[in-house]
């Protein structure tokens, strides 16, 4: 199945017909038309990525920019669809490490290691921390411009540990203890966000990296199944005893709001939604949260920004400048209450630190933090682990024979692309 922009296909279908009826004079005519056509954006949504679309809507005057926001994973489809089959659906597209590795290794991104040099002093790319720029490389070229750093930390409810005498929870034991003392009918304990396959994955990584030890070895050979492994499974089960309703089905939006609406006690939530739980317009409970690491550390991190498609016809400075231009400092610096910004002069300014309060935590888990594996395939496989851990969380497979299934799905999924030889 191709997906395609109608106006983009009636204007190509215009094209050639003006080139063969008319000449070469109408042809340019045509090819004006054609260049003129809206830029098409495709991006996950959550506030600070609404933000970004306007900003990219109005980055280059006279240049109009289309924007589709949608959930991380109806995003992924459409963009797996128009990609394979090398359509020109889309220009911009958002990103994160794991997808920069996928789409890159594909063939779907442009490289923008020219752009990048020759807009280097225009947008002061030089400012872009080590980290975001790492997670937005593959095979040492540079494949997107960083919007956001974001990790995955602890949010809790500081009015319920001061009254019940808790402290905060240093080891994945203490946080399940803290979960299930503060779990009551009127509020969960904890939120739990299990719905396959992004959310699923961010949920066990944390786990699979305390507990466990990792996903895979050195050889892209599956250990997430092993003794460690199962450990860490069982771990994420035993916690979910705690958790709101629902949480099988639930992922970011979900589990944002059963913090928001004082229907759960604590958990683990990206930083670019502390600012909604601690907005009054949007929070029963704002101003009563507090953030910290994870316990133990080795919650998810990553940077997620946006890339040129490969397949775009659209002049790639224009692509270029319209990210480059949402993205630069002044933007940044307004967006920061939304999420932790990438550039280094924004993310140390002790002005920003004090108007948001989770920035010091989110520095903290960023430290302490790790990314998903470097495998391109990782988000391929993660369908079947995330499902497999379902299974095995809520009992319908024992956890040792659901973990020992996935392994082996991924070990053939790997194998027939080529790994293990």
């Amino acid at each position: 199945m191709q997906i395609q922009d109608p106006g983009r296909r009636g204007v190509l279908k215009g094209l050639s017909a003006a080139a063969v009826t008319l000449g070469a004079g109408a042809a340019l005519t045509a090819h004006r038309a054609f260049a003129a056509e809206p830029v098409q954006l495709i991006s996950h949504r959550y506030p600070a990525l609404e933000f970004w679309a306007g900003k990219m809507k109005t980055a280059l005057p006279g240049v109009e920019v289309n924007a589709q926001l949608m959930p991380f994973e109806k995003m992924g489809e459409l963009v797996t669809i128009a990609m394979s089959s090398k359509a020109q659906t889309f220009d911009i597209v958002y990103v994160i490490d794991s997808t920069v590795a996928s789409y890159a290794r594909n063939g779907w991104l442009r490289p923008l290691d020219d752009l990048w040099a020759k807009y280097r002093t225009e947008f002061n790319l030089d400012d872009y921390s080590e980290a975001a720029m790492k997670m937005c490389s593959y095979n040492g070229h540079i494949y997107a411009l960083p919007g956001t750093v974001n990790v995955m930390m602890l949010y809790y409810r500081k009015d319920l540990l001061d009254a019940s005498g808790k402290a905060v929870p240093k080891t994945v034991a203490e946080y399940q203890a803290l979960a299930k003392a503060l779990n009551s009918p009127a509020r969960a304990g904890t939120i739990n966000c299990l719905k396959p396959t992004d959310a699923a994955m961010n949920e066990a990584h944390w786990y699979m990296n305390t507990i466990g030890a990792g996903w895979f070895d050195d050889k892209w050979r599956p250990i997430f199944n092993n003794e460690r492994g199962v450990r860490a499974i069982e771990a994420l089960k035993e916690t979910t005893k705690s958790a709101q309703r629902g949480f099988v089905t639930a992922a970011n939006d979900e589990c944002t709001i059963a913090l928001q609406q004082d229907a759960a006690a604590l958990g683990m939530q990206w930083a670019t939604r502390a600012r909604s739980v601690d907005d009054v317009k949007q929070s029963r409970a704002a101003g009563k949260f507090e953030w910290a690491a994870m316990p133990q550390g080795h919650a998810r991190v990553l940077a997620d920004g946006y890339g040129i498609s490969a397949f775009s016809k659209q002049d790639p400075d224009k692509l270029f400048r319209i990210i480059a231009t949402a993205t630069k400092e002044a933007n940044m610096r307004e967006a920061a209450g939304m999420l932790v910004p990438p550039r280094r002069s924004l993310l140390n300014d002790p002005d920003l630190r004090t108007k948001n309060r989770f920035y010091p935590a989110a520095a903290q888990a960023i430290e302490s933090g790790t990314p998903f594996p470097a495998l391109p395939e990782f988000y391929a496989v993660g369908e079947f682990i995330s499902r497999r851990i379902l299974q095995a969380v809520t009992g319908e497979m024992p956890t040792k024979q659901a973990l020992d299934a996935a392994a082996g799905e991924t070990e053939a999924y790997l194998k027939a692309r080529g790994y293990y030889r």
